[in-house]
């Protein structure tokens, strides 16, 4: 391997504490509240027109798959309170009969579904259903699929799937996709 005289003295004067150890790019500090409001109201545009749209193109049963941590209540930036731009959404497809469905990696017992589904009531969103990861060893994306088929079984149509994560989207069992902003993982 070849290493230039310029990479060859950072790492060493790295190595006896001269220089600053950069950081890593999944290790770079979280954008301030105010760009993480802008990012997520950047993802979500277009939201109410599509919900429209897609209302008037008729259906039955349809619904919105709407992700908990930091897409549908922020843990991040404003801990246990709606993300208002999500929120703003929900009421909106509320507003046209479409119900709203959540999909959630937090596990499943010892009242957890019920206490996050009061939490989600006291921010302003209707919980129709809540679906939650089986046990520990369950993947996210497969937990994340598992609930929406499940959603799909019970005859839900599901318009927009609202989320954050790229396992909030693998697999299918959505029409649209508004995905909210993540900063490489280091957001839940």
């Amino acid at each position: 391997m070849f290493l230039s005289r310029a990479t060859l003295c950072a790492a060493l004067l790295t190595g006896v504490g001269l220089l600053p150890v950069l950081a890593s790019p999944a290790q770079a500090a979280l954008p301030p509240r105010s760009q993480w409001v802008s990012d997520v109201s950047d993802a979500m545009q277009g939201s109410l027109a599509y919900a429209e749209r897609r209302v008037a193109r008729g259906g039955s049963r349809l619904a919105v798959n709407l992700d908990i941590d930091n897409t549908s209540l922020a843990t991040q930036y404003d801990p246990g309170h709606a993300v208002a731009r999500v929120l703003r959404f929900a009421r909106y497809a509320e507003s046209q009969d479409v119900s709203l469905l959540f999909n959630t990696g937090r596990l499943r017992g010892d009242g957890r579904m019920v206490r996050v589904a009061a939490a989600l009531e006291r921010e302003g969103y209707t919980v129709t259903a809540i679906c939650g990861r089986a046990r520990a060893s369950e993947g996210l994306s497969h937990s994340k699929q598992r609930c929406r088929a499940r959603f799909v079984r019970h005859g839900y149509t599901i318009v927009a799937n609202v989320g954050n994560r790229r396992t909030d989207f693998t697999g299918g069992d959505y029409e649209r996709a508004f995905r909210l902003p993540d900063y490489d993982n280091q957001l839940g």
